[in-house]
Parts: structure tokens; sequence; C-alpha cells
């Protein structure tokens, strides 16, 4: 019998589901209750409303995905693990016969939490890591205390020998500890990855891009990170098409906020529907539809920028910054004039 690895199978599931517009992932928001409160964070409150889906809802949503024929639930938040039904929510979605991941800051990660992930199989935690040292760690979350927490709980997800992707996110504060947290990730044999993407608010609130880096320090970092480099969502599991709005976004993924609005991507929070009103069939059809009838302004210059192949602005952080998903944003046009002189002076041959 011919067997081949989970990686190549779910390569293959993602572009059959592109390609038959069937979705295969959704990422759940399960709340905006969070017990940090990273400077950075896109999240629109932190703290976890009335109007937040209950179990019941969440479980009735979660057996609409796997009807569907969903294979893959992301849950995220805020931080997931603050729901007291965390553990009924998880095991509800192992018997739906959904693959777990989990998105997590670490900090309540207990050796009862590792066990319940053990229990329900969950085949991927990814880590947010803030900081290498104390100081730099409790400037991005602003919680002191977070730290010592943090690590404790990364010990308990090591000991307990689960599946961990450990990615930072480098910002102004943080950009001079990749390499420690590569080596305190690695030391624990956990994978690293590092993204240099900061985005607005889902609300729109910009505040957050104060702590992105500059494009010349991001080239400069790619280059010594090359290796550990995290491949972009474009190139990974938001790969589709060469639409208008390319990403994996109504082709195959859809994402679900903690009121119940089924949207595109937790960055790309259009268009709101309501499964308190409707079911996740109908939710799918207007996201395919809204993909389908998305069409550039006048202000489009994609497809005739020499800089394309590099560009790594989608059509959602247009949108978060301008209200136009065809803006031509600066710091990204910049970004990849840079990155295509840099890949020019590695490759001679590349013309330009």
């Amino acid at each position: 019998m011919k067997t081949i690895s989970s990686n190549d199978f779910l390569d293959a599931l993602l572009l059959k589901a592109a390609k038959t517009r069937r979705p295969e992932g959704v990422t759940f928001e399960l709340t905006y209750g969070c017990n940090l409160r990273c400077v950075h964070c896109y999240n629109p409150t932190h703290r976890a409303l009335p109007h937040e889906l209950t179990t019941s809802e969440i479980c009735a949503i979660l057996k609409q995905i796997a009807d569907l024929g969903v294979l893959t639930v992301t849950f995220t938040g805020g931080e997931p693990s603050v729901r007291q039904d965390i553990g009924d929510i998880l095991h509800y979605a192992r018997r739906q016969g959904l693959m777990i991941h989990l998105m997590t800051n670490a900090t309540r990660i207990t050796p009862s939490f590792t066990n319940l992930l053990h229990e329900v199989g969950a085949s991927q935690i990814n880590v947010s890591i803030y900081g290498a040292t104390e100081a730099v760690y409790e400037r991005m979350t602003a919680v002191p205390g977070s730290y010592r927490q943090f690590r404790q709980g990364l010990l308990n997800l090591a000991a307990a020998a689960l599946p961990v992707v450990v990615r930072m996110p480098v910002t102004t504060i943080n950009h001079e500890e990749i390499q420690p947290c590569r080596q305190l990730v690695e030391s624990l044999h956990m994978k690293f990855q590092y993204c240099l993407e900061i985005m607005s608010s889902v609300t729109g609130d910009q505040t957050p891009l104060q702590y992105r880096l500059t494009p010349d320090v991001k080239v400069r970092i790619d280059q010594e990170m090359l290796p550990h480099r995290e491949t972009p969502a474009s190139e990974e599991s938001c790969s589709s098409d060469q639409s208008f709005i390319e990403c994996a976004c109504g082709q195959s993924r859809f994402a679900i906020t903690p009121y119940g609005e089924m949207n595109l991507c937790t960055a790309f929070p259009i268009p709101r529907y309501d499964l308190r009103t409707g079911t996740v069939k109908e939710g799918w059809d207007l996201l395919k539809q809204t993909v389908d009838q998305a069409h550039p302004s006048h202000q489009y210059e994609c497809p005739t920028c020499e800089v394309r192949p590099h560009c790594r602005q989608g059509r959602s952080d247009a949108w978060l910054e301008t209200g136009d998903m065809s803006s031509c944003l600066p710091h990204f046009k910049e970004w990849a004039q840079l990155e295509d002189h840099t890949y020019a002076l590695l490759d001679p041959r590349r013309p330009r």
C-alpha cells in the first residue's frame, strides 16, 4: 500500500479544495478575552464580552463545519484557554472528526491542559513567543509575571512531547532578540519561525502599526534569518489562484469570530455573515460570492508593478488601512523594492 506524509496529504487536499471551492480549513476565534495585552495585537477588545458564542452555539457551528466537509479547525482568540468550556469544545470537535490546531500564548498551559491536548489528538500547537528575556517579553505583553508563566507553559509542552511550532511576531521592541528566541525554542527541540508582518486592528485602528519595523530592517532580518524564515501565507496555506483576492479566503478557508460572524479571514473581517441567524453552508456561499464579485478600483496597480513578485501586501492589508482593497501601501512597496534589489544582488543572472 502506498503511503504519503501527512503534509503531502494535506497539501493535496488543500489543492483539491481550492479547485472545487470546498472549504478545507476554518480559523475559529473562540473569544477575544485574553490574559495578556500585547501592544502589537489586532484584537479589538482583549475582553470576553457577554455576547460571545455560548458552548452550545459553538458546538452547533462545529457540527455544521464538519458536515460541510471541513477537515481542520484552528482554535484561536484572544487566548482560547481562558474559556472555562475549552475542554468541552475540543472534545466535541474531536468527536466530529475534525483535526484540531490550537493557537496559544502558552502562559496557561499546565500539565492538565497538555493532557487535554493529548486526549483530543491536537495535531498542531502554535505558540507565540514575544521575547527571550523578561524585560522585552513583558514590554510586549504589558503584563508583569507573564514571562515566567510563558516559560513554564513552554516547558510543560516540551515535556508532553506535543507537536509544537513557536512563532515570533517581530516588532520594534523585540527584534534584537530573534536569535536568542530561536536558541531558546530549539533548545527544547521545537520548531522556530518568525513573522515580520504587523497589521492594523480588525476595527481599523492603526495603533499596532507603530510597532512595525521599517522595510530596510525587515530585509536585513530576512537575510540574517533565511533558514528560519516563516513561509509567507501567500506561499503556504493561503495560496490560491490569480483572482483579485488571491489568497485562499473564500476559496478553501474561512474564519469565524467569537460573535458568530463568518468572514473571509481573521484579518479580513468581511462579510460578517451572522451564523446565529443562518447556516455555515449559506455563509460559505456568500463568502464565495464576496470573492467572485470583488473587483479592483482605479487605484489597482499590481498587474503592472515590477516588484509584484516580492510584494507581501494582501487585499486585506489595503482594506484594513484604507478601506479600498486596491490601494498600494507605500510600506509594502518599499519593502518589495528592497527585496527585489537584494535578490538581484544574490543572483546576478536575474534581469533588472
